[in-house]
């Protein structure tokens, strides 16, 4: 499969599978920490939906504006504090799919150049659109395993 058809494939089936691991389970299972050390699947979905917002903007601006300053991805502070377990899910659930549905098909649209645009970014030589969207797409999977390992804990 060709590279930048892999990472559009991949992102679309990630909106999937953020929703599977949320469908059915109580607010109490979604909350509860595998540790005190390891997030929730509520803290994994939320900080996911977070990196989604960022990973959009930087993409915007890479087919924007004329190499742009990309700044490194640094997780609020507040987050990993535990502050995710006060939002609600629901809702933000709701606008994460429908930001990947149309970020997916976005995607889809990009002509070769495009997906070459470039910005520089502190710690990647040549920032392109293509390395932004794969960079989105690996981080995703972490996050996807971890999931993974919390859902089905909550499941025994």
């Amino acid at each position: 499969m060709e590279h930048r058809t892999l990472i559009i494939t991949r992102l679309a089936e990630h909106g999937e599978e953020v929703r599977s691991f949320t469908q059915g389970l109580s607010e109490q299972n979604l909350k509860e920490r595998p540790s005190p050390d390891k997030w929730s699947l509520h803290e994994l979905v939320l900080h996911l939906i977070e990196t989604q917002d960022i990973f959009i903007q930087r993409l915007t601006r890479l087919l924007v504006e004329e190499k742009p300053d990309i700044e490194p991805f640094e997780p609020d502070r507040a987050r990993r504090e535990g502050l995710y377990l006060v939002e609600h899910l629901e809702g933000r659930l709701a606008t994460f799919t429908e930001q990947r549905a149309t970020l997916v098909k976005l995607l889809q649209t990009l002509a070769d150049n495009q997906w070459l645009r470039e910005g520089k970014h502190p710690d990647i030589r040549h920032y392109t659109v293509e390395k932004c969207m794969e960079g989105l797409m690996r981080h995703e999977e972490h996050h996807l395993y971890q999931m993974y390992n919390v859902f089905f804990r909550t499941q025994e």
